[in-house]
């Protein structure tokens, strides 16, 4: 039987606030204190927080415990709040700074603009005769005419050391990626056919964003991989198995309101690059929660090159989740 009154009592609710609204703006005795998101404040500071509870002294004047706050800010069902709960909070407090960015928010609504206009264009060079290049290349790295439709990929032609000038903005030639989330556009990568660094992206956007974060909601456990192109293809092969998300690379932080969107994931897999780097990201994000849980492919460096010299991603991913299950079956009491 779970012990809520336990689980409440060793969790400081003003570090789970935190995680979703950000550091607070201002700090009163025991109490912080944020905007009021339940009445959409925008004057004052009326949301006051305590480690073991909050109150609206404001317009709402809605109050309560940490199960509240998951169950009515974050939209948690009970059983996936006293989950949130059972992960010790107090571990994850002293590295949340270290290893969660403050949320972020996308670019202006001008850029936006501008950038999914460029977005359509690359989209329809791809397909054309044009971007016929560009097409096979991706669908050598095993990705499906739909799947790269889905990703809105798209293809702006030219040297690979070139930019050129669309929607008044500077844009790299090479395969167009774009980072659209919670009905936003983030921002536009570009894969440059050949150099160092491969990756460019349009100035002005924001790869703090995540990406893939819209399929979360539909799904409980979650697949991390280190780039978008291994994301798309993970996703073609299992996407029923897992949602399947990015940082864009083993370097990137989490930043807490991404962090919320993964609250209801009772499993989110970590499948870094086989390398120092993708061993030390990895080892970031499972430093978060025991939810994050480490597998490696078979064989080749990524998800791709495992793919492509013929591995099975349903049956690696189902695999990893089996694992994951016995473990979770032997540990009734972490919801």
């Amino acid at each position: 039987m779970v012990d809520t009154q336990h689980l409440k009592e060793h969790c400081d609710l003003r570090r789970l606030v935190e995680q979703d609204l950000g550091p607070a703006p201002l700090r009163g005795g025991r109490a912080y204190l944020w905007k009021c998101p339940f009445h959409q404040e925008h004057k004052g500071f009326s949301l006051a927080v305590w480690a073991n509870g909050y109150r609206c002294f404001g317009a709402c004047d809605t109050s309560g415990d940490a199960l509240d706050w998951l169950t009515n800010y974050r939209r948690l069902s009970f059983v996936e709040a006293l989950r949130v709960l059972g992960e010790r909070m107090e571990d994850i407090a002293p590295v949340e700074r270290k290893y969660l960015k403050s949320p972020s928010e996308p670019p202006e609504w001008d850029w936006q603009h501008r950038a999914e206009r460029i977005v359509s264009q690359a989209e329809e060079t791809l397909w054309s005769e044009v971007g016929e290049p560009a097409l096979n290349y991706l669908i050598g790295r095993g990705l499906t005419a739909r799947t790269i439709r889905a990703a809105r990929l798209g293809y702006v032609p030219g040297d690979f050391r070139s930019w050129r000038m669309m929607e008044g903005m500077d844009v790299p030639c090479g395969i167009t990626i774009p980072w659209f989330a919670s009905d936003a556009l983030w921002a536009v990568k570009v894969r440059r056919a050949y150099g160092t660094p491969k990756y460019h992206q349009i100035k002005g956007g924001n790869v703090n964003g995540l990406y893939g974060a819209d399929v979360l909601a539909d799904q409980e456990v979650a697949l991390f991989c280190e780039g978008e192109f291994d994301v798309l293809l993970a996703r073609q092969e299992a996407g029923d198995l897992a949602a399947v998300v990015t940082l864009s690379s083993a370097t990137a932080i989490l930043n807490s309101r991404w962090y919320a969107e993964l609250t209801h994931c009772h499993t989110i897999l970590v499948a870094y690059d086989r390398d120092a780097a993708g061993e030390k990201g990895a080892n970031r994000l499972l430093s978060l929660s025991p939810r994050f849980r480490p597998i490696q492919v078979p064989q080749g460096k990524d998800v791709g090159e495992f793919y492509l010299q013929g591995g099975d991603l349903y049956a690696w991913i189902a695999d990893a989740l089996k694992d994951t299950q016995s473990v979770l079956e032997e540990q009734p009491h972490v919801l």
